[in-house]
């Protein structure tokens, strides 16, 4: 079977000894984030537009854990490594990146860890072939399976797919990941990947 040229992705939530590998935002708390940042334009971690303002946020992990390059965390916020971060910027991501402080449970700096809440720019693109996706224009009826019209739309390294909103990622950006050996994605081929009344969306692939 050909690779697809498009894969739509998620993060992978990795457990360590039972426990969920996962950061937590700690300051300032998630339900404070709209009042601090808001008079900005900031109004969601999911927006595409940009934040407007400079991100000032912790998040406290534990230091015994693996540390993905896609980090889980308790925020609706992307938080990739520094490698990751690189990586994205040798494809031309168009995004905009802030340091974070990670701290253990005891609020102690754990300088040697460098992640980034990574805010992809990349927006969203008419990609979605309606007709061969089964779209009828009901979010919530969803669709059985999602097929890309490749001609219609702009080959960027990231972006979401219109009416489903669902991120989806180039192969070649995919197999990078996978070949430096970056961890905290799951992958599934756009063809399975279904929504709404045709869910649930199969495993997706570590």
């Amino acid at each position: 079977m050909e690779q697809p040229l498009y894969w739509v992705y998620r993060t992978h939530i990795l457990t360590w000894r039972n426990q969920y590998v996962q950061a937590k935002l700690v300051s300032p708390p998630a339900r404070s984030l709209r009042d601090i940042y808001g008079k900005y334009g900031y109004r969601s971690g999911l927006q595409d537009e940009p934040y407007g303002v400079d991100l000032d946020l912790t998040f406290q992990v534990d230091p015994h854990h693996p540390h993905p390059d896609n980090y889980f965390q308790s925020a609706s916020f992307t938080l990739f490594s520094d490698r990751l971060v690189q990586l994205m910027s040798t494809f031309g991501v168009k995004a905009e990146v802030f340091p974070v402080k990670l701290v253990d449970k005891r609020g102690q700096s754990l300088s040697d860890l460098k992640y980034f809440v990574f805010h992809s720019l990349e927006g969203v693109l008419n990609a979605m072939d309606e007709e061969k996706s089964g779209w009828n224009g009901d979010y919530d009826v969803g669709i059985p399976q999602l097929v890309l019209d490749y001609e219609n739309f702009e080959h960027r390294p990231l972006f979401k797919c219109n009416h489903i909103y669902v991120p989806l990622m180039r192969n070649d950006v995919k197999e990078a990941i996978l070949a430096q050996g970056m961890t905290g994605f799951a992958f599934l081929a756009p063809e399975r990947y279904r929504s709404g009344s045709f869910g649930p969306t199969p495993e997706f692939d570590e």
